[in-house]
């Protein structure tokens, strides 16, 4: 069975991790590109298949659905960005995105190896 990693997890789940540890509430697309693909690759190699799903069309959704948590930040060139609403702090994330996560899941998302990419990893 292939399990599909939606943006919006993506995102909240590196948005956890730079704010708890670089109080950052910005993650740029090309960070999220590097994040998702070690996170996949962490999945695989515990024996599940996944996709993670980052395009246009789902980062339109992204914002359309989730417009309360996120927006794309255009203002840095060549680094365009999705922020966390002032408003959002790390728990809004955990409780909304964290919630119903499987534990594989989240073991990927905070793997060393996925955190390496964020620029987080300790």
């Amino acid at each position: 069975m292939c399990r599909f990693i939606g943006i919006e997890d993506l995102v909240a789940n590196a948005l956890i991790e730079l704010m708890e540890k670089n109080n950052c509430r910005r993650v740029s697309f090309e960070t999220l590109v590097k994040y998702g693909t070690v996170v996949i690759r962490c999945l695989r190699k515990n024996g599940r298949e996944a996709v993670f799903l980052l395009s246009k069309e789902h980062t339109n959704e992204l914002i359309r659905n989730y417009s309360d948590f996120f927006e794309i930040d255009y203002s840095e060139p060549n680094s365009d960005a999705i922020v966390l609403k002032s408003e959002k702090t790390v728990d809004d994330l955990r409780n909304h995105f964290r919630a119903f996560l499987t534990l594989d899941c989240l073991i990927a998302f905070t793997d060393k190896k996925s955190l390496v990419e964020l620029g987080v990893a300790v």
